[in-house]
């Protein structure tokens, strides 16, 4: 009994592992930010006291080095020479939602918020596993040879089910697609089968 739950909890390894992933790519931003904001003139200085913002640097660390606009002049993307002194013009950058994105992620490890992100995305990511499962096991099936094998790109969990009323175990196998990174949050696509 409780194949559901034992092929979970055998499986709960593969989304740990996309956690720190994620957390490596988000503290790697992070460290280029940090390199980017100790080079003379980059960091914005507060208006108030001769302190640095980082939270406004951040924005402009982004538009700096990643919002590359259409030169038709050149014929090619360029990146911005200086940062607009206007807020609307700053804003514009907010309309790419990765750019947008990318300014939350390395706010969120800025400010030290990386243990709750990591509880939050394991929470998140065993509900999509368990929804997965859930389509094809049950808590009346038993099942034996659980392994759990991941890759470069993919992570897949591999099972023996047997339900009560069946002579021979079945196979089951669900593989997850490792997708995202630079645009969006790192994650994986189930698909399963029970042959």
């Amino acid at each position: 009994m409780d194949a559901l739950v034992n092929i979970e909890n055998k499986a709960r390894v593969i989304v740990e592992q996309l956690a720190d992933k994620e957390i490596n790519r988000m503290e790697d931003q992070h460290n280029e930010f940090i390199k980017w904001l100790n080079e003379p003139s980059n960091a914005l200085i507060g208006k108030w006291d001769d302190k640095i913002d980082t939270y406004g640097s951040v924005a402009k660390y982004v538009y700096m080095t990643k919002y590359d606009q259409w030169d038709r002049e050149l014929g090619k993307y360029v990146l911005p020479t200086e940062y607009p002194t206007s807020y609307r013009e700053q804003q514009q950058m907010f309309y790419n939602k990765s750019l947008a994105n990318m300014v939350g992620e390395i706010r969120l490890v800025n400010q030290g918020g990386l243990k709750r992100y990591r509880e939050e995305f394991i929470s998140a990511n065993m509900y999509k596993l368990h929804r997965a499962l859930n389509k094809h096991l049950d808590d009346n099936m038993t099942a034996s040879d659980i392994k759990v094998n991941v890759g470069g790109d993919g992570a897949e969990v591999t099972a023996l089910v047997q339900d009560g009323g069946l002579e021979r175990p079945m196979k089951f196998k669900t593989f997850g697609t490792l997708c995202g990174g630079y645009v969006q949050c790192y994650h994986y696509r189930y698909r399963s089968s029970l042959k």
